[in-house]
């Protein structure tokens, strides 16, 4: 039954709207509930996947039941990886309202400042995009349920919290850390680099996405439109202004919506610059030879695509909770169920996918930011050579955890293409993950360190023989092809659509967003970041959205 607050497509073509965001994910649950704080503001907000209120997106551990379905994720595919031994990856991306917020690993956190530093310098200028002027953004979008600190927000929209299962392995993760040197650490504080405890997009055990944060508190505003199971096809213009954006219903007919001011895509890194080519935004060329009209030519748009990719190492264990033992354990299942829908809402299946983390160097002088993040897991698996995810891989059926590396600022990049004008047809995605050789050797040295660390005096009484290798690789060669053969993405695809001054020709959307070479439209997702931050996307991308529906309120 839909959602009573959700309008048809009939009532979001009269609302005539000043402002129409495509895309329900973290980008556009923002701009959308920022832009209608303003009562005479109309704002559309249109979601082409479905409704969020569903028990896959509520409990925690639900991600396993949500990526790689078609109902639940886009599950975009690249084409053959040459650096990974030819295999084709799925990136995932939520098909829901919260975007990927809904099916995500519910990981908080922020990246390192010289991450938004590079960001100020890679848009130059007065571009206003170095940490000093994110961290406002970041402060007001959290609402943390910890320590005071000068750097973290209290009532903010987002709730964040210490997530309370503290699984023995994952104490022991952090003081192996403690070991090598690094301080524990709040990851969102002052001083993220260390390791530390995960902090978790939840509420009373639940998850808490994007659209429970900005959208569902505010379904009555009179001004607000929401939108669901309608895939845009095309962004619609008129020369080269942005005037509304075209819809397919679920029954397949195509309906325009105008928009009175802008037209702001927040479809996500692939969805959105596929659906821009498909507009006829993007390089000239690559859009002639698909058969699409040009409507403004955008060289850069598809280029700059970053990804991290990361492997994991695994162990048998005992003496510890294992998801792996809870799949032939009906009654650890029920018993870890109950807890999280108990009044507590606590147990191992109230926690994210990741318990803990840690900043990692590779050289010894440990100069610079850190090229690695490490994470422990309590659950293990093994990719076979068909396997698209980490999702479809074998689970053992022992006790089983895991330790995983991925690489904070890869080298190598990608791109996004189109072949063909179908306005829902899916785009080219290419990328040598591991096709740089600073990125592979990166990645080998955290091999190495995983390995060592299983053998620390905190983590050895827990393992009882080897899960992912069966025997670890005797030398450097050996390792190279592990990692060629487990690495994967880890869902943070960004960049196609790079910031940066209008007369940069690496940017597509200038500082205050805006596409360049249009008007009426602007980019508000991962898409235009200029280089991956050290972390996971969500917040960064929040972060993103605050500022931009600032710059949009002041007339930027």
């Amino acid at each position: 039954m839909p959602n009573e607050h959700f309008i048809s497509v009939s009532d979001a073509a009269a609302m005539q709207p000043d402002y129409i965001v495509v895309g329900g994910g973290p980008g556009g649950c923002v701009m959308a509930s920022r832009l209608s704080e303003d009562p005479q503001t109309k704002v559309l907000l249109v979601e082409a996947g479905r409704d969020s209120d569903n028990f896959r997106v509520r409990w925690p551990f639900g991600t396993a039941f949500m990526v790689t379905n078609p109902k639940w994720d886009w599950g975009w595919e690249t084409l053959p990886d040459a650096s990974m031994e030819g295999r084709d990856v799925m990136w995932s991306s939520g098909k829901t309202l919260g975007g990927s917020s809904s099916i995500n690993g519910q990981v908080f956190m922020r990246g390192l400042k010289s991450d938004f530093d590079l960001w100020g310098e890679a848009v130059g200028g007065n571009g206003d995009w170095s940490y000093d002027d994110l961290l406002p953004y970041f402060i007001k979008a959290e609402n943390y349920n910890g320590p005071a600190s000068a750097v973290r927000g209290r009532g903010g929209p987002v709730n964040v919290v210490e997530v309370e299962e503290k699984h023995p392995i994952a104490e022991a993760f952090v003081k192996i850390g403690e070991d090598m040197g690094y301080e524990r650490t709040d990851f969102n504080g002052e001083q993220p680099i260390g390791f530390g405890h995960t902090q978790a997009n939840q509420k009373d055990g639940m998850r808490f996405t994007a659209y429970d944060a900005y959208i569902r508190p505010n379904l009555r505003r009179p001004n607000l439109g929401v939108l669901i199971n309608h895939r845009a096809a095309r962004v619609l213009f008129d020369g080269n202004r942005a005037i509304g954006i075209e819809v397919v219903s679920p029954d397949g007919t195509h309906t325009s919506l105008t928009a009175g001011r802008e037209v702001i895509v927040s479809s996500g890194t692939a969805g959105t610059t596929n659906l821009l080519m498909k507009s006829g935004v993007g390089p000239r060329q690559m859009l002639e030879k698909a058969g699409v009209q040009v409507q403004v030519d955008a060289p850069a748009l598809g280029h700059n695509l970053q990804e991290h990719p990361g492997f994991s190492v695994s162990r048998f264990i005992k003496g510890a909770w294992s998801f792996n033992k809870a799949q032939v354990r009906p009654d650890l299942a029920a018993r870890y169920l109950f807890r999280l829908l108990s009044s507590k809402h606590d147990g191992p299946f109230a926690g994210p996918a990741i318990l803990s983390m840690g900043y990692a160097h590779t050289t010894p002088d440990r100069s610079g930011p850190p090229e690695l993040q490490l994470h422990f897991m309590p659950f293990a698996y093994r990719l076979r050579p068909g396997d698209k995810s980490p999702v479809k891989a074998e689970i053992p059926k022992r006790s089983a955890v895991l330790f995983m590396a991925t690489l904070t600022k890869p080298h190598a990049r990608g791109t996004i293409s189109i072949a063909d004008n179908d306005p829902l047809g899916r785009p080219v995605i290419s990328h040598q993950l591991l096709a740089d050789e600073r990125d592979l050797q990166h990645l080998v040295s955290g091999a190495k360190i995983l390995t060592e660390m299983f053998t620390s005096p905190h983590v050895a009484p827990y393992v009882v023989g080897q899960c992912n290798p069966a025997v670890d690789p005797a030398d450097d060669a050996g390792w190279v092809d592990y990692v060629r053969r487990n690495s994967y993405t880890a869902y943070h695809m960004c960049g196609s659509a790079r910031m940066g001054q209008r007369n940069d020709p690496e940017a597509v959307v200038d500082p205050e967003l805006r596409l360049i070479g249009a008007d009426g439209l602007r980019i508000v997702d991962a898409s235009v970041f200029p280089v991956i931050p050290s972390s996971n996307t969500f917040l960064p991308v929040v972060a993103v959205a605050e500022k931009a529906a600032d710059i949009v309120r002041q007339g930027r």
